[in-house]
């Protein structure tokens, strides 16, 4: 089966507290100062202490059109996309030629031709890789891109397959929208981006690799167009946020993941390691009690979320990196890559220490 070899992320050049976010915000939102002040307590629940934005401050202090938002979301996504390819294929010491595929994943911004194809022109990788530019996925973008890397490689075990994962959040942001959800979108979203590179079990880097792709769990949930997504508004994309989120998360998650590991004669209580995209707060509370885990299981799911905040698909990725990373991973043990996106829909993967 094809494994993890290296992943890398990216941080956005601006970093802000969530303290100095809040004040921003209340700023910013100029009119209806009493209905602002109640809602501004989801800056304090959203256990966020840190974000990091592609503008600094004064780029938000005045309204922005489609065209700038586009411009700057090619420059931005660019940028942030080197930065973590770069630190995905430095952390195992390999070069640009190690790849032959590469999975682009993205849902802030359009640009044709797609921004793995800037990629490609910048840093002059080679003209034969195929490219597979993936739209629209939201929050579940990362472990999807993740789960049609495992795919891929599969099938062609001799490949290696490079999953990209951006999203500039912050261009969601609307001056003049006093809605719920913008002020959730303000409160939670960040900038970022993260790379993962996969190996088929004929590809010279997969020795490298404890880390194995067992299986993958696609699901849509009838009904449920309405609960996530972007409205399109004259000045760019508005975030579309139900407040059934958590409920859904509660109901379905956990037959979702004992469907994912009955394959295996697996069960919850078999896994070690949980890669959950931190959405929230909430979102991560209800994951833990639907699979009867203590509240704080997540530790790494909370830490992403404190450092960083919600940044959309490549969240998930961080996660991944950070249990890697963290020294506890042992052989033989078992964990699961989460997340939930617009559709509503659940991305899942099954991975194994080897």
């Amino acid at each position: 089966m094809p494994k993890i070899v290296s992943v890398g992320n990216a941080e956005a050049p601006y970093q802000y507290n969530q303290r100095e976010a809040k004040d921003f915000a209340r700023a910013l939102f100029t009119s209806k100062r009493g209905y602002l002040e109640r809602m501004l307590d989801v800056f304090d629940n959203a256990e966020i202490e840190t974000r990091r934005f592609v503008h600094p401050r004064e780029w938000f202090e005045s309204n922005k059109s489609l065209e700038e938002r586009a411009e700057s979301y090619v420059e931005s996504s660019l940028l942030l996309t080197k930065q973590a390819v770069t630190e995905c294929i430095e952390r195992y010491g390999g070069d640009y030629s190690d790849f032959d595929h590469i999975i682009f994943v993205s849902s802030t911004g359009l640009a044709t031709p797609s921004i793995d194809a800037v990629l490609i022109n910048d840093l002059r990788l080679d003209v034969h890789l195929k490219r597979t530019p993936i739209w629209g996925l939201g929050c579940a973008g990362g472990a999807a891109g993740l789960s049609r890397a495992f795919e891929y490689a599969k099938a062609s075990p001799k490949s290696a397959v490079l999953l990209i994962a951006v999203e500039i959040c912050s261009h969601a942001f609307h001056r003049e929208d006093y809605s719920k959800s913008n002020l959730v979108s303000t409160a939670l979203f960040a900038d970022g981006a993260a790379a993962v590179l996969v190996a088929g079990d004929e590809h010279e880097l997969y020795q490298t690799s404890d880390v194995e792709l067992l299986s993958t769990l696609s699901t849509i949930y009838y009904d449920s167009l309405d609960v996530m997504g972007w409205e399109i508004v004259r000045d760019g994309l508005k975030a579309i946020f139900s407040r059934d989120i958590p409920s859904i998360v509660r109901s379905r998650v956990k037959s979702n993941i004992d469907e994912l590991l009955s394959d295996y004669d697996l069960s919850v209580r078999d896994l070690r390691h949980y890669a959950v995209h931190p959405g929230g707060p909430k979102v991560l509370n209800e994951y833990e009690a639907s699979l009867g885990l203590s509240q704080g299981t997540f530790t790494h799911s909370r830490e992403v979320l404190r450092r960083y905040g919600n940044m959309s698909s490549p969240t998930v990725l961080y996660v991944l990196k950070e249990i890697m990373e963290s020294g506890e991973m042992r052989r033989n043990e078992y964990g699961i890559i989460s997340a939930l996106g617009p559709g509503f829909s659940s991305e899942l993967l099954l991975f194994k220490t080897v």
